[in-house]
């Protein structure tokens, strides 16, 4: 996607800092414009002094009126100071106040996106690119473009005195300090064309890194002995965009070293235009101040051509943030339905067709699906039948490409999609173990409920995460060790944790996903023996590969292949049809079974 104009990304960054704060904004502006005026204010009062000093020796009198030069440069040197100081203070309220805001909107940005945005490379190289560059760019453009107004008012200002003695001298400093600020403008434009390019890479080391220093990891890499090649590959990026910075910041700098001896040349040629008429005229104060006005042209102009090649460099990094909080969000029709607070029919999937964006074959094809209220449908099958995707079409993570999903026999696209998910409680098979004391981990499903312990402890226990009460500070222990006092668990007790999370949520529809993968078979027999009550009547979809799981638990059961449903009923009615389950049940359980003469 090309971005557009790059005059439009100041634009929106400015108006972005307006809205955060005006009044600030316009005392830094007040500030910048005194601190402008400053420096030819000072070649002027230093002209004065020099020939007031110079008048004076020559004539052998007192220093009557010295105290008139001496206070004009004190004037010059307390203000810059005092408007220095003022200015620094408020630009540093202005860049947090900027970076909080584009943080803010970087957030909410994420927040609207679908979970396919999530599982597009693209979209993860824009988040990664608005990610490194929203901290400062957005306020860089400010500060640019203040530096930029600056310049010129400085530049002109004392330009304007310096042409007034030498017109010719004026332009040639001027024309010798041009090319070392298009020099800088092209190095600019290179650099940001290199770190465009890196987003892939920057997150091939955020992902090395993540291998090599998280707990997560650190069992599988080491035991493999996988950190040394991990390391290996994380260098050898890091060394490569280093060798790139070398080339591209050595040629800058040889460019820049010889542009730097062109313009001290035509400083040097200034010099010399005044130098023999100021001698045979005696105005030493008019040629010091002249050569103040040389040096400060000189650099006003270099610091002018430079801000102002830098505010047209921002625009590209700034496209890079706008890049990500102009990406499309789905439209939200609104609602026209009210969700039922407990089902009464059931959930229907009427010949549902899905494939993932960038695959070329469907997950689910012609896929229906009737789950009654009240009941717990186990769905089986083997992997890649699409019983995960069927979780995510019903909470409308994805919408299906044909078919429609009832609820009740209301199309889910009638109710609204906030409301929809907070009807759902679902463990995840790759459910999140939160780095947050045991209270939250379960009160986050139901954020308006954290505080309620006895709603806590009663899912705690219906989970059996009756062990946390046990725990150094029960149910306020830190879970993890990512932050002191943190208690870790084992993979089951997590998974007891997420499942307590889900039955605290006390919704209509509950989906588990491969929930007691990680729980021994005692534990799993004893939660599925209580499901009923766990479900509190609402009606449960059971995702599970356990045949003794799907058993216990599911009053009906149904058999997925290649996305569509080849089979449904009960556990005795398909073992009696000798089909896909009855197969899968039988070939399941003879692994529990040894027969072996080493066995007997």
């Amino acid at each position: 996607m090309r971005p557009p104009a790059l005059p439009q990304h100041q634009g929106r960054a400015l108006r972005l800092l307006w809205a955060v704060a005006p009044g600030q904004l316009l005392a830094v502006l007040l500030c910048t414009c005194g601190m402008a005026l400053l420096p030819a204010a000072g070649v002027a009062v230093t002209g004065w002094s020099v020939q007031f000093l110079a008048d004076a020796a020559r004539t052998g009198g007192r220093a009557d009126g010295l105290l008139g030069p001496v206070l004009g440069i004190a004037s010059v040197i307390v203000l810059t100071q005092l408007l220095g100081v003022a200015r620094g203070y408020l630009e540093a309220l202005l860049r947090t106040r900027l970076s909080d805001a584009v943080q803010e909107r970087l957030l909410d940005k994420a927040l609207a996106l679908e979970l396919g945005h999530f599982e597009d490379p693209d979209v993860y190289d824009r988040l990664q690119r608005a990610t490194r560059e929203s901290m400062s760019r957005p306020y860089q453009v400010f500060t640019d473009l203040v530096a930029t107004a600056s310049g010129a008012v400085t530049l002109f200002s004392v330009a304007a005195l310096l042409a007034a003695w030498s017109w010719p001298a004026a332009l040639l400093v001027l024309a010798g300090a041009l090319p070392l600020a298009v020099a800088q403008g092209v190095h600019d434009k290179a650099r940001w064309r290199v770190e465009h390019a890196r987003a892939p890479d920057r997150r091939r080391l955020a992902y090395l890194e993540h291998l090599i220093t998280h707990d997560r990891a650190y069992k599988e890499t080491r035991l493999l002995g996988l950190g040394e090649l991990f390391r290996r590959r994380f260098l050898d990026i890091v060394h490569g965009f280093y060798h790139t910075d070398r080339r591209l910041e050595r040629r800058h700098a040889i460019v820049s070293a010889l542009l730097a001896v062109a313009g001290s040349a035509a400083v040097a040629a200034a010099v010399l235009l005044v130098l023999a008429p100021a001698a045979q005229s005696g105005q030493v104060g008019r040629f010091a101040a002249y050569v103040t006005s040389l040096v400060l042209v000189q650099a006003a102009a270099r610091a002018f051509f430079e801000s102002l090649g830098r505010l047209h460099d921002d625009g590209r990094y700034l496209g890079d943030v706008f890049a990500f909080l102009d990406i499309p969000e789905p439209a939200r029709p609104r609602a026209t339905a009210a969700f039922p607070e407990r089902l009464t029919e059931g959930i229907e999937f009427r010949d549902v067709s899905f494939r993932y964006p960038g695959s070329a074959e469907p997950v689910l094809d012609g896929f229906s699906l009737f789950v009654p209220a009240g009941r717990c449908m186990a769905l089986v099958g083997p992997n890649g039948a699409g019983k995960t995707t069927i979780v995510k079409l019903l909470a409308r993570f994805y919408e299906p490409d044909a078919g429609v999903i009832l609820i009740d026999g209301v199309p889910i696209t009638r109710f609204d999609r906030a409301e929809l998910r907070d009807r759902l409680a679902v463990v995840f098979q790759d459910f999140l173990e939160y780095e947050a004391p045991a209270a939250e981990n379960i009160g986050f499903g139901r954020v308006d409920r954290l505080d309620d312990r006895t709603r806590l402890r009663r899912a705690a226990r219906r989970a059996g995460a009756a062990f946390l009460d046990e725990l150094p500070r029960g149910l306020d222990t830190m879970l993890g060790r990512w932050f002191e006092g943190g208690r870790q668990l084992s993979g089951g007790q997590w998974q007891k944790v997420a499942l307590a999370r889900a039955f605290f949520r006390q919704a209509p529809i509950t989906v588990l996903d491969e929930p007691t993968a990680a729980i021994d078979p005692a534990a799993e027999a004893e939660i599925f023996g209580r499901m009923a009550d766990m479900a509190g009547g609402g009606t449960t979809l059971l995702i599970a590969h356990r045949f003794a799981t799907v058993r216990a638990a599911a009053d009906l059961i149904a058999v997925l292949d290649r996305g569509r449903v080849v089979e449904s009923g009960t556990h005795e009615a398909l073992m009696a049809r000798s089909g896909m389950y009855a197969r899968l049940f039988r070939l399941q359980a003879a692994g529990y079974q040894d027969s072996s003469p080493a066995a007997r």
